[in-house]
């Protein structure tokens, strides 16, 4: 009986309850072709003929450990093999691991010190090397980056600048195939790939559970942008490790799909990694990989949903065009309706709009005022007599417009048709144009009323907002995942070889509690599945269900510890998942030995 400070486990195992305590008790099935080389076929990948597909967790930490005291330190036999089991009871078939192949730069690192190495059978060294006994014993295959963007607690690219006295702001230097701080990278790659391990009596290079080397973790940085690796860089190493692996794929590290890298004949595989997951960046980085018939892995997400909820609430925004258009049409009836043009709206938009109310324009003043002016030129003889606008004015009856002292009219002269027809005074305006259709369907008067600059409003901004938004916020990890599902499904590029989520952890030495990660993406698989089980140790809860059913879908497989007339579906979730014990049982070498876990010497 586990003690009150320890994690629920389940009370008892039921005879249909699955329970997995060690990796000899895995179907053959799951560790067939162990010694048989995933391989590279156009944009997918096949192991022993049949299709492959990469699917499981980033467990980063299994090399050099930074989550205990003292930190960092090597993780214990017995928390590398809970790791692999968890990973199989949900489904995996691959493993990222970064400490694998980034170790320098400290006391317990592979290489601790410029050129020092530690020795054959020291714990850094043991640490590598149980690993890749633990996942080949579960049916893992692992995929290992060699060097990191960051400065990280396992080493990185600035370890190698520092070495060298360099700054590390400027990675150039790294990235200079003449340079000694190339030459001090590839002196580790060597030293890497080509130690034999007790445990297997392989290297590196020549074990078939290491799937693919990664030229790195993140090259480029999230942006892409901050020293992303030459291609010529890539190239190089990508050759190098062809020569110290001939049969080991070339995963490229930089961050996202370079379209310069995919015409690189040494690069096997590209990926990316999505946090958060997108939708958007999902279909453009497996496109690109699909014009050059190149395998893409989605090499880390973001499974915790956190983005999605944190931004859902953008959606929101699609009620502003509604807001604005209601506040619009809450403006006063005095201000409408405005009056304009075409030609207007073309030329100056609804700015050169008159109100309904406006004043009399100053022409149709002139001709209101015109009797008074023209009485005021009879009173004064010294003004000039006005000008006559009207062309009808022009032919009336001439009179004197000066004053006189005789009340006699003076005599008319009746028109002639001989004579010509003069106007008198003549006419300013020129002789009027007859309108084209054009001009008068341009100049013709109209009036917008409020509904109709609202209406333009919300028709206009919804139609905006919607796609950004659909485009530019996070994606649900359920819409992602089916996604990747499909991907990963398709005859026809494009398409994906899998995925790998961030970031799994498992119990401590005693098995009496998680070990903590503060990222925000740690997973922890449930201490006490079962339809009794505890909510104290469901870990990760529902979410560990929701990644186990995705690693079986993409497989295509049933998973073998799910009880006789159930299907996949069915398991809705973390209680219906399967036992994990803690600690699993040691694994048995070829000469015997049980090494690590419980029962081991």
């Amino acid at each position: 009986m586990a003690s009150s400070s320890c994690l629920p486990t389940p009370a008892a195992a039921t005879p249909s309850m699955y329970t997995l305590s060690a990796a000899a008790q895995l179907p053959t099935a799951s560790k067939a072709a162990a010694d048989a080389f995933v391989k590279r076929d156009g944009s997918r990948l096949t192991l022993d003929g049949a299709e492959y597909r990469i699917v499981g967790p980033n467990i980063y930490w299994l090399g050099l450990d930074e989550n205990v005291n003292p930190s960092p330190s090597y993780p214990s036999k017995g928390r590398v093999l809970e790791a692999m089991a968890v990973a199989s009871a949900m489904g995996a078939t691959t493993i990222r691991s970064t400490s694998l192949g980034v170790s320098f730069g400290t006391g317990l690192s592979v290489e601790n010190a410029l050129g020092q190495f530690k020795p054959d059978g020291d714990p850094a060294w043991d640490a590598i090397d149980f690993t890749l006994l633990a996942a080949r014993s579960y049916g893992l295959r692992l995929v290992i980056p060699l060097v990191d963007q960051y400065d990280y607690y396992h080493g990185g690219i600035p370890t190698f600048l520092r070495w060298r006295n360099l700054s590390c702001n400027d990675f150039s230097p790294f990235y200079d195939l003449s340079s000694p701080t190339y030459s001090d990278f590839t002196l580790y790659i060597r030293a890497l790939l080509n130690h034999t391990s007790p445990y297997t009596n392989l290297t590196m290079a020549s074990d078939p559970t290491v799937l693919a080397f990664e030229t790195g973790n993140e090259l480029g940085g999230w942006t892409g942008d901050d020293y992303p690796p030459p291609v010529e860089w890539t190239a190089s190493i990508a050759q190098l490790l062809h020569e110290l692996a001939p049969d080991t794929l070339v995963l490229s590290g930089s961050y996202g799909v370079r379209k310069s890298e995919l015409a690189i004949a040494g690069v096997d595989m590209v990926s990316d990694h999505f946090y958060p997951p997108s939708l958007r960046r999902l279909s453009t980085s497996a496109s690109l990989a699909a014009s050059a018939d190149t395998p893409f892995l989605i090499g880390e997400f973001d499974w915790t949903n956190q983005y999605y909820l944190a931004w859902r609430w953008a959606w929101f925004l699609l009620l502003l065009p509604a807001v604005l258009s209601a506040l619009l049409y809450a403006t006063p009836r005095r201000w409408w309706p405005l009056r304009s043009t075409l030609r207007e709206m073309m030329t100056c938009g609804c700015c050169c709009a008159s109100r309904r109310r406006a004043k009399t324009p100053r022409s149709a003043m002139g001709a209101r005022d015109e009797p008074s002016t023209r009485q005021s030129a009879l009173s004064n003889p010294l003004t000039a007599p006005p000008a006559y606008e009207d062309d009808d004015d022009a032919f009336a009856p001439c009179k004197s417009l000066y004053a006189s002292g005789s009340t006699a009219e003076l005599p008319i002269l009746p028109p002639s048709s001989s004579s010509p027809r003069t106007a008198f005074p003549p006419s300013r305006r020129s002789p009027p144009r007859a309108p084209s259709s054009a001009s008068s369907r341009l100049d013709h008067p109209f009036h917008i009323r409020r509904w109709h600059l609202s209406l333009l409003f919300f028709a206009i901004l919804l139609p905006l907002l919607a796609p950004l938004l659909h485009v530019f916020l996070p994606t649900t990890i359920s819409t992602f995942l089916d996604r990747t599902t499909s991907l990963a499904a398709r005859d026809s590029p494009p398409r994906a070889v899998g995925d790998l989520y961030w970031s799994l952890f498992g119990r401590d030495d005693t098995c009496c509690a998680y070990v903590p990660h503060g990222d925000g993406y740690t997973l922890h698989y449930p201490s006490s599945p079962g339809q009794g089980g505890d909510e104290a140790g469901k870990g990760s809860g529902d979410a560990v269900t929701r990644l186990t059913r995705h690693a079986w879908e993409v497989r295509g497989e049933r998973p073998y510890w799910l009880e006789e007339g159930k299907e996949l579906r069915d398991v809705k979730g973390w209680r219906d998942l399967p036992v994990v014990n803690c600690p699993q049982k040691g694994v048995t070498l070829a000469n015997g030995t049980l090494v690590g876990g419980s029962g081991a010497m």
